[in-house]
């Protein structure tokens, strides 16, 4: 079996390419333009893919996340495209090249694969994100020669969106005051709200009338999203998120020793320290290995996902602290293999608890290290995914 992976700066490629290979296929790489050219409408891309498809036989081209360019080529040349999707929001699904038979399409978030199963995608499976336990597990020596640097009561990769002022945050200074003062309420409403996401059908007509003034969003011909879904999930759920992970951060530091690893740009986060971004690869996993509470923070654009970040803490041996998502109970139990809170005080309180109670807490961590190792690697999920695209 012979396959063409589209690469670009994506996480885990490398570990999708190795099981695959592990898998006995034949991996070729194209080097795939993401971020740098467009991916919906691209006469000169389509060309090289169609080239690259014509020179050799495949069974099938694989990306992580959807390209529409890339499902058109491959519906064209009659070749099956498997992408799987670990962003949400992720505006390049949206499109009429979704729909064609010849997508494979594998979603991390059961949520999003329940909502492209009922608009009519034929090929959509839910594949949860993993974990590269084996690699981690030689990540140990140098984790513990660098414990000093790493060591913390709780710790928080990720980002506060601070960094990145979008045009939408600067517009939304620009809405008249109801609308300012709706979108505010809406938000903070939803901060209380886990498993559910509410703020797309609380945006009535007079207030996306107001939101497009400020901040219209141009769309391509191939698009089919909501205006509503694009500011719920893309605008306001990260801007919400943004303000919740600092609030509950800055919380958490007044009490204990609390290290962001995010831009620098973030280090107006009070008592907190920020230690900058770290290694996806080589920085990473010292961080979970040595923190003795790591958080998981979820973009509330996710619904009910795994994110990929708590796959990693688990993997790692990390004790996982996170907010409620539906999609863990799937395969983890709480309070056995990860901890989750509902609410701000929820989360105070678990973190109070858990570095009172070191052994629970490491018994906790050590069962999710285990469920990963023996269910959740990379292995684990190609060997499902291959099922799928041999048709079995």
């Amino acid at each position: 079996m012979n396959i063409l992976m589209l690469e670009w700066d994506s996480f885990a490629h490398e570990y999708v390419m190795e099981e695959l290979r592990n898998a006995g296929c034949g991996i070729d790489v194209f080097a795939w333009p993401f971020g740098k050219e467009d991916m919906r409408n691209n006469e000169p891309l389509c060309g090289k893919l169609t080239e690259a498809l014509r020179e050799k036989e495949y069974s099938f081209v694989f990306s992580f996340n959807f390209f529409p360019v890339a499902a058109k080529v491959c519906n064209e040349c009659g070749i099956k495209y498997a992408a799987w999707i670990y962003d949400n929001p992720y505006l390049l699904l949206y499109s009429k090249y979704t729909m064609l038979d010849t997508n494979y399409i594998f979603f991390f978030d059961k949520s999003l694969y329940f909502d492209f199963k009922k608009h009519g995608v034929k090929h959509a499976f839910y594949l949860p994100m993993a974990a590269p336990v084996d690699y981690y597990d030689s990540m140990r020596a140098a984790a513990a020669g660098k414990k000093e640097d790493f060591c913390a009561d709780i710790s928080f990769v990720g980002s506060t969106y601070n960094e990145e002022r979008q045009d939408f945050f600067r517009c939304f200074d620009q809405a008249n005051a109801y609308t300012a003062g709706y979108l505010k309420a809406i938000m903070g409403m939803q901060k209380e709200v886990y498993g559910s996401f509410l703020l797309e059908e609380l945006l009535p007509d007079h207030i996306l009338y107001e939101l497009r003034r400020v901040c219209p969003i141009p769309k391509e011909d191939d698009e089919w999203e909501t205006d509503a879904w694009i500011y719920a999930n893309y605008f306001l759920a990260r801007k919400m998120t943004g303000e919740q992970r600092k609030e509950q951060l800055e919380a958490l530091g007044q009490n204990h020793m609390v290290k962001l690893y995010a831009p620098q740009q973030d280090s107006h986060v009070e008592h907190v320290a920020n230690c900058g971004p770290v290694d996806y690869m080589k920085e990473m996993p010292l961080v979970f290995m040595n923190s003795k509470i790591n958080l998981n923070m979820t973009l509330r654009s996710i619904h009910t996902g795994i994110p990929l970040r708590a796959m990693d803490i688990m993997g790692c041996g990390g004790f996982l602290l996170t907010n409620y998502q539906e999609d863990f109970f799937d395969y983890f139990e709480p309070g056995v293999d990860y901890v989750f809170y509902s609410s701000k005080e929820e989360l105070l309180y678990l973190a109070d608890y858990y570095l009172s109670h070191e052994e629970e807490r490491m018994e906790i961590a050590e069962n999710g290290y285990q469920k990963i190792k023996s269910g959740h690697t990379y292995r684990n999920r190609i060997e499902d995914l291959l099922i799928q695209m041999k048709g079995i």
